[in-house]
């Protein structure tokens, strides 16, 4: 009994035995079968290269065939860097024909992943980067990954900024997803939303963290003639003209370009407006706050003619140290107009500063000796110069006789005894002449000079010369109606008035004329008038009383009894008869 139930036992186990391996054969054919099925499309699957084969890459992918890949999907810049054994992830698109092989595709896989991430991006609003492979006339062709997208012309840059469509090819942009085409898994972007929201954004981000007294690096924008616009990024930021240097800045240009790069101090923030206003020589100290140590007064400096202004000219002696040369400082001869141009090279010494104007006040005279205190030495008062004739006015002529400033001859100094109307009758432009120095006048800055002072006064002679009583012959110069003038020795002038013309009264005009000559006696002189009276008449009486008198002198030898009486009584006696 025992026994059979030891047999009976024995017996169900192998049936056991037999089932269990009925169970793992069907379990192993039904894996095989598994193994050798092709996986559906859109199966994403991981293997090995096994061949490359020309254009074609074979991946054991653990089925009964091969995947196919096609090479170009391994290509970067025209060059697959693949070798056999890689591991590869790949998506099934298809299975060929013939030797059926599952048709592989990494780009598709890659498609898929980059379309979840653009959908990820529309639905948060982020940017996606976008590179631009082509364009028409109606915009943009670009890449997402794998995906399409395209950006209309108006889309792709912000207003005045817009280049050429060459400009964007090939280059990788963040553009705002507008809209997304879920069918044909394509969308539509614009690069101009993105640059307006990002630069806001920076610009609030950056008058949220900007101070005064930053220190910022940008570009320069633009160039104004008052001034310059600096790119700082987000914004731009105004450089007045007068912040760029600390010297004189006539125009921007001449010290900066458009993109040169510079290092800017932040002046002033305005919040409200966004605004902010930056300075370059800032960043420096004022070279004033040390020019009363670099150049003390009485010293001499040096520096370059910048401008003309009202009173004097600006000279820049270094970047932000300029000096002012007042008009009176540019000679000792203040009617000597110096002309200084821009950029001239001059010398002057240091009188003091202004600290309200950061100006040195400086003087070129300073530099030379003062020829008014010389000129006496050189030429004193009496002494005679020779010049030439440089200027001929109504009033007198002007001589350089190498000094600072030309001498003037006035009208009233050419003669002793001549009233000259027109002087351009005796002297020209040129003319050399010899004159006498009559006053050196430092103050009022005159010379004046005479050429008749070279002789004597004849008036102060002309008593000696024509004294009273003296009889002359004198040529008729002038007839009018108040009686002649003729002329005198040592040309002085003579006249004869009406009533002293003869006994009788007469017309001067209708009894002389000019050239004639006549007789007169001298009865005044008039040194402070210089006129020297004369009378015809009276000398016509005094020739009378001599001729008589000579007539006297005759009976007086004859007859002492003659007398005058007699011989009036004779006249009377033969005027009666």
């Amino acid at each position: 009994m025992r026994l059979m139930m030891q047999e009976n036992n024995l017996n169900n186990e192998n049936n056991d035995n037999i089932e269990n391996s009925e169970m793992d054969m069907s379990n192993f054919e039904s894996m095989l079968e598994e193994s050798l099925t092709t996986p559906a499309k859109g199966n994403i699957v991981r293997g090995n290269i096994v061949q490359i084969n020309g254009d074609d890459v074979l991946v054991n992918i653990g089925f009964k065939t091969e995947g196919i890949i096609d090479l170009s999907e391994f290509k970067q810049d025209g060059e697959a860097n693949i070798n056999v054994g890689d591991e590869v992830e790949a998506m099934i698109v298809a299975e060929s024909g013939g030797g059926g092989h599952v048709r592989l595709s990494k780009k598709m896989l890659q498609f898929q992943e980059d379309w979840q991430n653009l959908l990820v991006s529309y639905e948060k609003e982020k940017p996606v980067a976008v590179k631009i492979v082509n364009f028409n006339d109606k915009g943009f062709q670009g890449k997402f990954g794998e995906v399409n997208v395209f950006i209309l012309n108006n889309h792709i840059d912000t207003r005045n900024r817009v280049k050429k469509s060459d400009f964007y090819l090939n280059k990788v942009f963040n553009c705002k997803i507008l809209k997304i085409d879920r069918r044909n898994k394509t969308a539509l972007a614009s690069r101009k939303l993105y640059l307006i929201e990002s630069h806001q954004e920076e610009k609030e981000k950056f008058f949220k963290d900007v101070q005064e007294g930053d220190k910022l690096k940008g570009t320069v924008k633009t160039i104004k003639n008052y001034g310059a616009f600096v790119n700082l990024g987000p914004v731009d930021g105004f450089l007045h003209k007068n912040n760029i240097s600390w010297g004189v800045v006539k125009h921007p240009g001449k010290l900066l370009e458009v993109d040169d790069p510079v290092e800017v101090k932040v002046l002033n923030v305005d919040h409200e407006n966004n605004k902010i206003e930056v300075g370059i020589k800032q960043l420096s100290d004022d070279p004033w706050n040390s020019v009363r140590e670099k150049y003390p007064e009485e010293s001499v400096v040096s520096g370059n003619v910048v401008t003309r202004k009202r009173k004097g000219y600006v000279i820049e002696v270094e970047p932000g140290v300029d000096a002012i040369i007042p008009d009176e400082e540019l000679s000792w001869v203040k009617s000597e107009k110096v002309q200084l141009n821009s950029g001239d090279r001059v010398e002057g010494k240091v009188l003091g500063y202004d600290d309200e104007r950061k100006k040195i006040k400086i003087s070129l005279k300073l530099l030379t000796d003062n020829p008014w205190n010389t000129l006496k030495d050189k030429h004193p008062e009496g002494s005679v110069v020779k010049g030439k004739v440089v200027n001929i006015t109504d009033f007198g002529v002007f001589v350089d006789f190498g000094a600072m400033i030309d001498g003037l001859v006035r009208k009233s100094d050419i003669s002793w005894t001549k009233e000259i109307d027109d002087l351009n009758s005796l002297y020209s432009v040129g003319d050399e002449i010899e004159a006498k120095i009559l006053k050196i006048d430092p103050k009022r800055e005159r010379i004046s000079l005479g050429v008749k002072q070279l002789e004597k006064d004849p008036w102060r002679e002309a008593d000696k010369i024509l004294p009273s009583g003296k009889v002359v012959e004198a040529e008729i110069s002038d007839v009018n109606k108040d009686g002649v003038e003729v002329k005198l020795p040592r040309e002085l002038k003579g006249f004869i008035p009406v009533k002293e013309l003869d006994v009788e009264k007469v017309n001067p005009e209708d009894k002389f004329k000019a050239g004639e000559t006549i007789k007169a006696v001298v009865l005044k002189i008039d040194k402070r008038k210089r006129n020297v009276l004369l009378s015809v008449k009276k000398y016509k009486m005094d020739s009378e009383k001599r001729e008589v008198k000579e007539y006297m002198k005759q009976f007086d030898a004859e007859d002492s009894s003659f007398n005058l009486g007699n011989l009036i009584k004779d006249q009377i006696k033969d005027t009666d008869s």
